[in-house]
């Protein structure tokens, strides 16, 4: 699926930054542009694989550079005034090549959730592409103001896209009382990254022997997606045995007989097992996956790695705990890959507990404004 990416805030942009790493670390190609957005021209600077020329400061006037702090309601009046110069990345790049847009945003600032919004909305009324979300936020805050914006801009987000990824970063750190560092904040998104950019690349074919058997197409993807609403991505990734490296090994791979000996009651464990895995305590938005209206699996390896009676039992499985028949399931083959992953889309979740108990901190600043 060939997206073009939108970073707003800091956090928004550093996913961004993340994808496009990602992306080379693949040698693969789904990312057709890349734009960042904000209202501290630091963090701008501080972007690295973002073009330059598609790095946009705005709300210079009443911030100078300096942000809009925890102030949402500033920083989507700057949004707003200035949409133009905030699409203006647009403008140049190959947009008939996407599939869809992809807005990154960290809710419960003054910036990026309100602009992402704002981005959202515009973008779907100028073109005809789909605008997916990916909404950053904390459940575990206690500051009354940056719970009321994360609830606000998650719902404002919800409504001006056609559907938003969620991620809970106070269900992937280990103690969620401890302050979060720079360093972890950067291993989350490049966790975050990771998921997404398996889920956009697994349909984008470079030799002949990248087509799996059951393709996950753009279309596959919209399907899952569609009807609005929150989606929850699960991950699990293990190292696969190493190829044969001996001279006869490799001798075989040059007059192209790549074929690799498996045991298939092993590949259908790992599948089996990492699907669990991915599942049960690896989601990036943790809820009661009953509630899921869609779902998609996506099995990621070696070809002779995916076992496609395991993934059709799995999938199978996952119909199973949603309740849902719109579950579906796709191969990407990956004849280099190290590893075995397994990535699970679970799309219209119900909001979970942890993040409707946001509104009860939020009252502690303006029961009105939550």
């Amino acid at each position: 699926m060939n997206v073009f990416c939108f970073g707003t805030g800091k956090a928004g942009g550093n996913v961004v930054e993340q994808l496009l790493r990602y992306e080379r670390q693949l040698k693969t190609d789904f990312i057709v542009g890349a734009a960042a957005c904000d209202t501290t021209a630091a963090d701008l600077d501080a972007l690295e694989l973002i073009p330059e020329d598609a790095r946009v400061l705005f709300g210079t006037a009443e911030t100078n550079g300096k942000g809009f702090e925890s102030d949402a309601a500033r920083g989507a009046e700057a949004a707003k005034r200035e949409h133009r110069q905030l699409l203006e990345p647009t403008d140049s790049a190959p947009i008939s090549a996407s599939d869809a847009f992809v807005v990154c945003a960290g809710l419960g600032g003054g910036t990026g959730g309100p602009t992402a919004a704002v981005i959202a909305e515009r973008l779907s009324e100028l073109y005809d592409q789909p605008v997916y979300g990916v909404a950053s936020f904390s459940t575990s805050t206690t500051d009354s103001r940056c719970a009321s914006n994360t609830l606000r801009s998650l719902r404002q987000l919800v409504s001006a896209t056609d559907h938003v990824f969620g991620f809970d970063t106070a269900s992937r750190v280990k103690d969620e009382d401890e302050p979060v560092s720079e360093e972890t904040y950067d291993t989350l998104d490049a966790e975050l990254a990771r998921r997404l950019g398996t889920l956009f690349a697994a349909g984008e074919v470079t030799t002949a022997d990248d087509v799996g058997a059951s393709v996950v197409d753009a279309s596959e993807i919209m399907n899952t997606l569609r009807g609005g609403g929150l989606a929850t991505l699960g991950y699990s990734e293990r190292p696969l045995p190493p190829r044969d490296t001996s001279v006869v090994g490799r001798l075989k791979r040059l007059v192209g007989d790549d074929a690799e000996s498996v045991d298939q009651i092993d590949s259908q464990s790992r599948i089996t097992t990492q699907t669990r895995e991915a599942v049960r305590g690896q989601l990036t938005l943790p809820c009661d996956i009953g509630t899921a209206s869609r779902g998609l699996l996506v099995i990621t390896g070696r070809p002779a790695w995916l076992n496609r009676d395991a993934i059709s039992q799995n999938q199978g499985w996952l119909e199973d705990q949603t309740g849902s028949l719109e579950v579906r399931n796709g191969d990407d083959p990956r004849p280099d890959a190290d590893a075995l992953s397994v990535l699970v889309v679970l799309g219209g979740v119900a909001p979970p507990e942890r993040l409707t108990a946001l509104q009860a901190v939020a009252d502690g600043d303006d029961p009105n404004d939550a």
